[in-house]
């Protein structure tokens, strides 16, 4: 065999393996595959102190560098399974099969047909509570005074059910208790809330550093202000596992008389929700006195409220702002640059902070999607920050391999041609 003949051959072969290879490839990336979250570890310990934690704590830079407002989607009804404590809840809190969370969770979707950004999307007329956002509510140290594990409590109903903690681990018992009073909305089995005003702070640390760092401490400084006003007969504060928004921690949650607790309670009005970001020790005294006191929405502060859809609380807030004399927008934290898409493009610059690793690198290399809402700062069992983010796959690497190849294959092939002809 001659040698002109041989490379023909060899460039033929390699040309055809190179081709073969990439179309299998493409023929393999449909449908698309979604692997775990990678998780990206950073090797600082948690500091649980958030007045002296600068990466997760009260005085990260992220702070207040955007509006909240309009970042709570619309639900009719909050429900809180009372369901242990926020350390041992797991990041995914409803993803535990065979939990009583679970069980709960998998009872109302079930009813509701659809659950959707965080909140089981009844339609119009198959439950006389409406929309249903669903979180668990601490027991122990940071639960309140008369809760017992498997308790149901819902708002604006301001009920308290006892399920029980072995009945809402048995699916037909939960599905009996979802149908009697979320579906038919028979609250007869349950009993009225001793207090007028409840607050919950999400401290579920295994889903965010953010809330489980500022978390427990906002909790106390609530509780501290609380006694001082000597509120503690009609203020009920609790911890609660994730609410959406980590980055907007402290996250806190208001269910309060719509006049607040200075009116009487025959003119109080309706229980309404009230959610608030960035909230930090400092906001307490004005929570406090403002919203749970006067019924006043503070703006600077507000995500939102139970009931209204996102795009009705931009001039909400503007009209709240103007009512009490306050600036509207507020005013950003030297943060702005990160929020508003500059620095390079990205605001990733506070995660990256998170506990003094090389993040943003880490980030990068992972191709993830560049924004901070897309990323979770949890902890591990060790203790050190986590940043997990959504990356694309297939990974970009293997996409680049198989044009390279295809590339390669085509070359070959028209060498092929020119040798023959």
């Amino acid at each position: 065999m001659t040698w002109p003949l041989m490379s023909k051959l060899l460039v033929h072969r390699v040309a055809s393996t190179l081709i073969a290879a990439s179309t299998r490839r493409h023929a393999r990336r449909r449908p698309r595959l979604t692997p775990p979250k990678p998780k990206l570890t950073v090797s600082a310990a948690m500091d649980r102190n958030p007045e002296t934690n600068k990466y997760v704590g009260y005085h990260r830079d992220e702070v207040g560098s955007e509006s909240l407002v309009g970042t709570v989607k619309h639900f009719d009804c909050h429900a809180f399974l009372v369901h242990g404590d926020a350390d041992a809840w797991p990041g995914e809190e409803f993803d535990a099969e065979g939990d009583a969370a679970s069980t709960v969770h998998e009872a109302i979707k079930a009813a509701a047909g659809e659950h959707k950004k965080g909140v089981h999307q009844f339609k119009p007329g198959t439950s006389a509570v409406g929309k249903v956002k669903l979180n668990l509510s601490e027991t122990g140290a940071r639960g309140a005074a008369g809760d017992e594990a498997g308790d149901v409590i819902m708002f604006p109903q301001m009920r308290r059910h006892r399920l029980g903690a072995d009945a809402a681990n048995d699916p037909t018992e939960v599905a009996d208790f979802v149908r009697r009073a979320i579906v038919q909305g028979d609250a007869s089995g349950g009993e009225t809330l001793s207090h007028r005003a409840h607050l919950f702070v999400c401290t579920h640390m295994k889903r965010d550093a953010r809330c489980g760092v500022c978390g427990p401490a906002l909790i106390d400084s609530i509780r501290d202000k609380v006694k001082a006003m000597d509120m503690d007969d009609t203020v009920a504060v609790r911890g609660c596992s994730h609410t959406g928004g980590h980055k907007y921690a402290g996250n806190v949650l208001i269910f309060v008389p719509e006049k607040g607790l200075h009116s009487k309670p025959d003119d109080a009005g309706p229980t309404k929700g009230v959610w608030y970001g960035y909230v930090t020790a400092a906001e307490v005294p004005a929570v406090l006195e403002r919203t749970v006191m006067r019924g006043e929405v503070i703006p600077r502060l507000w995500r939102g409220s139970m009931g209204m859809e996102p795009n009705e609380h931009e001039a909400a807030a503007k009209e709240a702002a103007e009512a009490l004399g306050e600036e509207w927008p507020p005013a950003k934290t030297p943060c702005d640059a990160c929020a508003d898409g500059n620095n390079g493009g990205t605001i990733l610059t506070d995660i990256e902070d998170v506990a003094g690793g090389s993040v943003m690198k880490a980030i990068q290399k992972a191709d993830v999607e560049k924004d901070v809402s897309k990323c979770d700062v949890r902890v591990t069992p060790g203790g050190a920050a986590v940043v997990v983010a959504d990356a694309p796959w297939p990974p970009l690497w293997l996409d680049q391999l198989a044009i390279g190849g295809m590339v390669a294959g085509l070359a070959g092939l028209l060498a092929s041609t020119v040798f023959n002809n």
